[in-house]
């Protein structure tokens, strides 16, 4: 029972800020999408075993969450522990798998139907 993360806000605020002054764009962007900004982007994860049966075991393009919801995979998770950015369309998502999602607001709600996933805490 003990922290999984520790949180060190100044260095974190630090490392944000020499970010702004190097590349503001791209922090910008970043900030927008995890709804700092006065964007409407949401990051969700979906663990493996909540999606459906029928989509467990195949590929991210067998799967075609872009075309049915908008939304896109833009990451995975692997039992491993490692990340995967951006991951092909070939690479079949496995249990233990976690996928990160992202989209507006009602793409992420498309997609939670299409999935048949339960309200996420």
């Amino acid at each position: 029972a003990g922290a999984n993360n520790v949180i060190m806000p100044d260095k974190i605020g630090g490392a944000h800020m020499a970010s702004l002054v190097v590349r503001p764009d791209v922090i910008e962007f970043i900030d927008y999408v995890m709804g700092q900004g006065s964007g409407t982007m949401n990051l969700e994860e979906i663990i493996f075993e909540e999606i459906p049966q029928e989509y467990q075991g195949k590929s991210i393009r067998e799967i075609n969450f872009r075309d049915k919801t908008g939304a896109n995979i833009v990451g995975l998770k692997l039992p491993s522990g490692e990340y995967i950015i951006n991951p092909d369309p070939a690479m079949q998502i496995k249990p233990g798998t976690k996928i990160f999602v992202l989209g507006d607001s009602n793409q992420i709600e498309a997609f939670k139907n299409v999935m048949k996933l339960k309200e996420q805490k």
